[in-house]
Parts: C-alpha cells; sequence; structure tokens
C-alpha cells in the first residue's frame, strides 16, 4: 500500500509580446508513505510496487517524482536508484535527549497572535513549500485548502472519486501565495463543462489559469476595475460545448 500524491502546475498561456511563462509547466508526484506487511517484504514485492507506482505515473503524464527516503533505509535507496531515481537533496536531522527536563513553552509572543484553526474534514492546511511552516494569511489566520464543491454546496469528486482541490494563485515575482482584500486565499476556479461536469485530462482536473499583463519589464497578475484577479475563459463551440486540442485538452479564449 502507498499513499501519493500529484500536481499539475499549469503554466501560463502565450500572451501577444510576452513570451516568458513565470512557471515550469510540471505535473509532479510523490509518495507520502508505503508500507508492506512484514511476511511479504520481499525484494521482488517491493519491487513490483515501486513499478506499479512508476507506471500510474508514466499514464498520469508526470514529470516529476519526488521521494523523500529516511538515510537508514539503504536498501530502498539502492532500489530506487535501480530505477532510476538520484540523489536531488539531503536533509540534516539531529535528535536531542529531553526527558526529565522542565520544558519551556513553546507558544512564542508571535504566535499567540495567531488565530490557529482546527481543520474541518476535507480541509487541508497550506504549507510554506521550503518551510513547511503553516502559512498565515495578512489578518494572522492560518491558510487552509477547501474541497471544490457545487452550487448545492457538495464536494465535488474526479472521475477516480477523490475531491479536488483549486490551485492556489502565486505571484510571479515573489511566488508569494496571493490573497484578496478580505485576507482570503486566491485559487484558479476549476474549468466545468456544459454539464457541469469537471473538465479532465490524463486524470487531472482542469483549472482555468490566471491572465498576465506586462507593466514595465515585469509580469503582472492582471485584475478588473474592482480589483478582482481575472482568469481566462474556456473557448466554447457554438453549440456550448468547450474546445479542446488534438490531444483532448481544454483551449482557452485568446485575452
Amino acid at each position: 500500500m502507498s499513499i501519493t500524491y500529484v500536481h499539475d502546475e499549469t503554466p501560463s498561456l502565450d500572451y501577444e509580446n510576452i513570451n516568458d511563462s513565470p512557471f515550469l509547466p510540471r505535473r509532479i508526484g510523490g509518495a507520502i508513505g508505503m508500507y508492506i506487511q512484514p511476511q511479504h517484504r520481499k525484494p521482488e514485492a517491493i519491487g513490483l510496487l515501486v513499478e506499479s507506482a512508476i507506471a500510474f505515473a508514466q499514464e498520469l503524464k508526470i514529470s516529476d517524482l519526488d521521494l523523500l527516503i529516511s538515510i537508514e533505509q539503504t536498501g530502498v535507496q539502492k532500489l530506487l536508484e535501480k530505477f532510476g531515481f538520484k540523489k536531488a537533496a539531503i536533509q540534516y536531522s539531529q535528535h536531542y535527549d529531553i526527558s526529565n527536563q522542565d520544558l519551556p513553552k513553546l507558544q512564542t509572543p508571535t504566535s499567540q497572535n495567531i488565530a490557529v484553526k482546527i481543520p474541518t474534514p476535507g480541509m487541508i492546511p497550506l504549507r510554506d513549500p521550503k518551510t513547511q511552516q503553516p502559512v498565515i494569511n495578512p489578518q494572522g489566520k492560518q491558510v487552509f485548502l477547501h474541497p471544490v464543491k457545487n452550487e448545492l454546496g457538495e464536494s465535488l469528486k474526479s472521475s477516480n472519486g477523490l475531491p479536488i482541490y483549486s490551485t492556489p494563485l502565486r505571484d510571479p515575482q515573489t511566488q508569494d501565495w496571493v490573497f484578496n482584500d478580505l485576507g482570503e486565499l486566491v485559487v484558479c476556479p476549476v474549468i466545468l463543462d456544459e454539464n457541469n461536469n469537471i473538465i479532465e485530462h490524463q486524470g487531472i482536473p482542469i483549472f482555468c489559469p490566471p491572465l498576465y499583463e506586462r507593466l514595465g519589464d515585469k509580469l503582472s497578475l492582471k485584475k478588473d476595475d474592482k480589483g478582482n484577479y481575472l482568469f481566462a475563459e474556456a473557448d466554447k463551440n457554438e453549440d456550448g460545448t468547450i474546445k479542446r486540442s488534438p490531444d483532448g485538452k481544454p483551449l482557452f479564449k485568446s485575452p
């Protein structure tokens, strides 16, 4: 058994006079955990599990597979290297014996001012990808990703039955998460077809990419007169169906 995740980082559209993209087109997959019952922990069984994971990633056209392996798990490291994986980073850790000590409170005056919310089922805490610390909005509240819901308040599911979470918007200059004036995380809207079903491409839900504009020598997120962030709209045929590329991916209107 393995617990995996996939994430589609959609690049910006090609605009007139704007040739550079603020994001690299990556489709990322990773494993949060992998477990095999002790009686089945044989090289053949482990190899089959890795092979099936790689095959599934290839079906989804994943461009990058990231795995975090403990330094003590030398057998797993050798197995992954056999499959072509390469070491991409080094993680350091150190253990301290804190038993039988008068432990100080971990809450600092700064952290006491941060309103930490207990997530309800389905909510995922947003973390800084560099520090892995919880993301706090300008109002001092912890930020969570919420499942996409329909007009009836029902959580939408992908074709494989999993909940769908919108892609948070990033500033192309700072790469920071983007919040509106109310401190709400700005996310890319999901694309629905003429029957209000979520459009997927190779098993991954598709979201509307943000619009950009050139301000001087910098690329910035585009807003309307009211300060709302703008997103590309799906291009439709006369009968209301969404136009698609030869490989089945939805097409967007030129800004």
